[in-house]
């Protein structure tokens, strides 16, 4: 045999049973110290910014709420919380499905901790510039989303579509231009989009009717903002990333930032679902098979923010899905961040080598219980 030659040795009375054990343990100690709520709860770096961004989201539902009841009575099935801002199933300016428990959702002013938190995640800072997408889908959302940019001292080029989904603001006279608008007349918001388009399909609202893309023009026409007109899908990204281009200025955009699923933002059905909800810096590499905005801003490197998926957004901030009742500023495990147990961590660690130990020693143990007809069996090369 050469010199050089190693010889591996294992005990051979270590039994198959005792590896899976111990492997066994190992899954469950690492389930314990990920699961077990023994970690100390750590205010938010961002509180205050968090709360004061959800202040003016409470306080402007007050201004909506009276805006909508003189405009038509609130449903109180359909809008438990009475926020008037939860439109009817259908309408003139109605252009998809959209789900009543999700826009419930939606309306807690705690949401603006949660986008406060995202941009702080995606490191937008004071003076730093941002990119937002809206429709008139999840109104609260996107009130949500203005608060948390001016509350963190940031910038921001925005652009609108008029129409929306069921239950969103699709009541004729106050969709999501007319709310906003109120809004920076109740001087609760500053923030107004350099431009704005009828949405739905292909952004120019194709599925609508001639008097429901009457109604979103008159809209867009009261806000101010620059009426984008495309042609075609291809035409309407187009459009939307030369304005964001255009109204930056030069400047580098921090994060960019959309509420809903608008097909220009994100894709067909076929795509959008690969843009996952929350923080983005990267998706699949189908999700780029189709030109999208969010596609564009993620292959410049910029992180996205969707707010889709609202309900498991909510669950993931610890904010109650579908509240029938109004919840309170500073109401939500979005305002804590938790950090695990080191004493924990380092006693199941501890453990775990322990297990080890005795799974390497246990050709003695296993020895000892079967002396009798194992006497000469002890330890075989493994070459």
């Amino acid at each position: 045999m050469s010199k050089y030659t190693k010889i591996y040795w294992r005990s051979s009375q270590v039994p198959a049973w005792g590896l899976i054990f111990l492997a066994g343990m190992a899954i469950v100690i690492l389930l314990a110290a990920e699961k077990i709520q023994v970690r100390d709860p750590v205010i938010e770096e961002h509180y205050s910014t968090m709360v004061a961004a959800s202040g003016t989201v409470r306080d402007s539902y007050d201004v909506i709420r009276s805006v909508r009841s003189n405009l038509r009575p609130i449903n109180p099935e359909t809008d438990p919380q009475r926020s008037g801002l939860i439109g009817p199933s259908s309408s003139e300016v109605t252009t998809t499905i959209g789900g009543l428990e999700s826009k419930q959702t939606s309306v807690n002013p705690n949401w603006g901790a949660v986008a406060v938190k995202l941009l702080a995640d995606a490191d937008v800072e004071e003076g730093d510039l941002v990119a937002v997408a809206v429709s008139g889908s999840f109104p609260a959302l996107n009130i949500a989303v203005y608060a948390a940019i001016e509350a963190l001292g940031a910038e921001a080029v925005i652009i609108a579509s008029g129409s929306s989904s069921q239950y969103g603001a699709n009541l004729p006279g106050l969709l999501w231009l007319d709310m906003e608008r109120e809004l920076r007349d109740a001087e609760l918001l500053t923030l107004r989009p350099v431009a704005a388009s009828i949405g739905g399909v292909e952004d120019r609202g194709a599925d609508l009717s001639a008097e429901g893309r009457s109604i979103i023009r008159e809209a867009i026409e009261r806000s101010g903002a620059s009426y984008i007109q495309p042609s075609n899908y291809q035409e309407a990204v187009a459009d939307r990333i030369a304005l964001y281009r255009e109204h930056s200025s030069g400047r580098p955009f921090k994060a960019f930032i959309n509420v809903g699923g608008g097909a220009t933002i994100v894709g067909p059905p076929s795509i959008d679902s690969l843009f996952a909800p929350g923080l983005l810096r990267n998706a699949p590499a189908r999700a780029f098979a189709v030109d999208t905005v969010m596609g564009y801003f993620l292959r410049e490197g910029v992180p996205a923010i969707h707010f889709i998926g609202v309900k498991d957004m909510a669950e993931r901030y610890g904010l109650p899905i579908a509240s029938r009742n109004p919840v309170p500023v500073g109401d939500g495990g979005v305002y804590s961040s938790t950090r695990y147990s080191r004493i924990l961590a380092f006693i199941l660690g501890l453990i775990l080598v322990g297990l080890t130990w005795l799974m390497v020693r246990s050709g003695g143990i296993i020895g000892f219980w079967n002396r009798q007809g194992h006497s000469g069996k002890g330890v075989k090369p493994m070459v």
